[in-house]
């Protein structure tokens, strides 16, 4: 069909079309739509002149659709279905009364999730909440409303169909126990001497931090590989491990209370977190809510990450 075609084309034809081959009845279609046979049979005539096709024949007393009224179908109830939700009212959202389970995606942070419901319960005490680890489907999810809102590295561009937040970027430290040796000769060479803690998501085989050692000539030796930063607190208070991470990622939690501060030898690359939802939930009530509630939460904890480091006494490099 060309443009012409198109911009001449009567949509509410495409209403009665599709509530014909709903009902399969010319009378019962009109009782549907709130207007007389006459008028549904009608419409129906003036679309088939437009498309050039009888598209519903009666056969036997049934109206039984043609090839192009079947292709035609498929075509447009998505279409119009997205039409009559986007000219809807936005619904209105009462946390205190909601029982919904949101959907969220990130990184194992327990701290950030563990933020996030007690804020969600306090103002919705009956909701409920699924976290998932961030995988390679999630963007996807994302768009196809299997997820609500999803947070991680800002370091990709934001597919289509999404929106984000960006956060103020993250400095990288390094993390040890109290009393670790390298306290005492804090260089280059020490920092690459220990092993070190990497936490990375499944199926992530290179990170910004690897590729800045690699700029530098420099080789690490991994002592742990993780997958979450669920007790990596414990893992480095209990060995003689380092960890390059943001200070939200151990400072923001109790996890952090006894762990040494180093700022590294060589700058390395900030973090850069981001908030992404579906861009045709922008305006939705319920979405807005939740992500709002996480940005709080973020900013609550990036601030108490702060305010320890401004109490900690940090190791300069020698």
């Amino acid at each position: 069909m060309n443009e012409i075609q198109i911009r001449n084309l009567d949509l509410n034809l495409l209403l009665v079309f599709r509530v014909l081959m709903d009902e399969g009845s010319v009378n019962r279609a009109a009782e549907q739509l709130g207007r007389t046979p006459s008028a549904v049979s009608h419409a129906l005539g003036r679309l088939r002149d437009q498309l050039g096709d009888p598209l519903l024949v009666r056969v036997g007393g049934i109206m039984q659709p043609s090839p192009r009224a079947l292709a035609l179908y498929q075509e447009i109830q998505p279409i119009l279905a997205r039409i009559e939700r986007a000219v809807q009212p936005p619904a209105e959202f009462n946390p205190s009364k909601s029982t919904r389970i949101f959907k969220i995606a990130g990184p194992g942070l327990d701290i950030v999730a563990t933020e996030v419901v007690r804020r969600m319960h306090r103002e919705a005490p009956e909701s409920g909440l699924a976290w998932q680890p961030l995988s390679k489907e999630t963007m996807g999810q994302i768009v196809s409303g299997e997820i609500d809102i999803a947070f991680g590295n800002a370091n990709f561009p934001l597919p289509a169909g999404l929106k984000a937040k960006a956060l103020p970027p993250l400095k990288r430290y390094v993390f040890a126990r109290h009393g670790h040796p390298a306290s005492n000769d804090w260089t280059t060479e020490s920092w690459m001497s220990w092993p070190h803690v990497v936490v990375r998501a499944p199926g992530a085989t290179h990170g910004t931090v690897e590729e800045r050692f690699d700029s530098l000539g420099l080789k690490r030796r991994i002592g742990l590989h993780a997958a979450s930063w669920s007790g990596i607190g414990a893992v480095l208070n209990n060995t003689d491990m380092l960890g390059n991470f943001v200070a939200l990622c151990l400072l923001g939690g109790a996890q952090g209370e006894d762990i040494q501060v180093f700022e590294p030898p060589e700058p390395l690359p900030d973090v850069s977190f981001r908030v992404m939802w579906k861009s045709e939930l922008d305006g939705d009530p319920a979405t807005r809510w939740l992500r709002n509630i996480v940005l709080a939460t973020f900013d609550a904890l990036i601030d108490e990450a702060d305010r320890r480091l401004a109490a900690s006494d940090i190791i300069k490099p020698r």
